[in-house]
């Protein structure tokens, strides 16, 4: 939802239109601003850029003093438009005012508002993401979790002095912030911050890790021997993605992930690469030979980094796990492997 400019027309007996007279005194090349009123700016601004500004009889007095609004700013040399430009804006933030651009006027022409009218003519956005390229504009907020009536003090701790405004709607949960863009998007930060629960040791997670160097399965044995016995995070894998998923409290995922990261900084060494082999058999039968290698590799076994299989068709052992745990086993077989003694003579 927009809101827009009420009529020029609507507002012809309200306005006075800043011209510069005839005899008026030449406005600064250099604009030098030494708590100047702010009618100063607008003839610098209406010299400089041809400039022209619309506002009520008394937008230019403080609401306060009720005497004019001041500004101050020294040693600024804006050369081109657009510097001149945002030197304008700046200065007339500084005085509390926003100025709106008003369409089909000569030459740039601004409406120019205090905080209460800037925010009823701002245009609402509902994210973010729409302030891109706003200069002025209103942010609808909507809370899930935290009250709008906690949040609201926080937030105009943030908003422009004399010129941001919030209101709060309880029954839809929601506030509606009116400033310049970079203000809303402070705003918009301590909502959302507020809103999400803050993390907890105990909070349920479930965190990814993809392995770079190495397989998953070998990564989640590796973790196996590490795990505590007071810990009960799980892990599974994605074979395809060689990926390890772990689920568990917070505090335990996130320590698993720290193990994981030192582990998996090292790139692999060639001879521990994973592979499978077949170990063949002459007088062992594949039932001796797998429960020989199962007792030596127990503990790897048992956390699946090595796998090992017996046909007794083939007289065979398929042996699964590194480069350097397949030379283990062979070695193994071939002391063992031997001739019964009783068949020797």
């Amino acid at each position: 939802m927009t809101r827009k400019l009420l009529p020029i027309a609507l507002l012809a007996a309200l306005i006075a239109w800043t011209l510069v007279p005839a005899g008026a005194q030449e406005a600064q090349h250099k604009p030098e601003f030494n708590n100047a009123p702010v009618t100063d700016v607008l003839l610098w601004a209406q010299k400089s850029m041809g400039v022209g500004f619309i506002y009520e009889g008394d937008m230019l007095n403080d609401p306060e003093t009720k005497q004019i609004r001041k500004v101050t700013a020294s040693h600024v040399e804006p050369q081109t438009k657009p510097e001149k430009t945002l030197l304008l804006f700046e200065l007339l933030k500084r005085c509390g005012l926003v100025a709106f651009e008003v369409g089909g006027m000569p030459g740039p022409t601004y409406h120019l508002y205090s905080a209460d009218g800037a925010a009823r003519n701002a245009v609402i956005v509902q994210s973010p993401d729409d302030l891109s390229g706003m200069y002025f504009a209103a942010l609808t907020i909507q809370l899930h979790r935290a009250g709008v009536q906690s949040v609201a003090p926080r937030i105009r701790k943030v908003l422009t002095p004399n010129v941001g405004s919030i209101e709060v709607f309880e029954d839809t949960h929601t506030l509606i912030v009116s400033d310049f863009s970079e203000r809303l998007l402070a705003a918009w930060e301590i909502a959302i911050s507020a809103d999400e629960p803050p993390a907890r040791d105990d909070d349920l997670v479930v965190m990814d890790y993809t392995v770079r160097n190495g397989s998953a399965e070998r990564m989640v044995a590796a973790m196996e021997r590490l795990r505590e016995p007071s810990e009960s995070w799980k892990a599974t894998v994605n074979e395809i993605a060689n990926v390890l998923l772990l689920s568990g409290r917070r505090d335990e995922v996130e320590q698993v992930l720290d193990r994981l990261a030192l582990l998996d900084g090292h790139e692999e060494n060639a001879a521990f690469k994973e592979s499978t082999q077949t170990i063949k058999l002459i007088y062992l039968t594949p039932a001796e030979a797998v429960a020989t290698l199962r007792d030596l590799f127990e503990a790897k076994v048992a956390s699946g980094a090595v796998q090992i299989g017996g046909f007794e068709r083939d007289r065979k052992v398929v042996f699964r796990g590194s480069e350097y745990d397949i030379e283990r086993a062979k070695a193994a077989i071939r002391a063992v492997d031997n001739k019964p003694e009783n068949e020797k003579k």
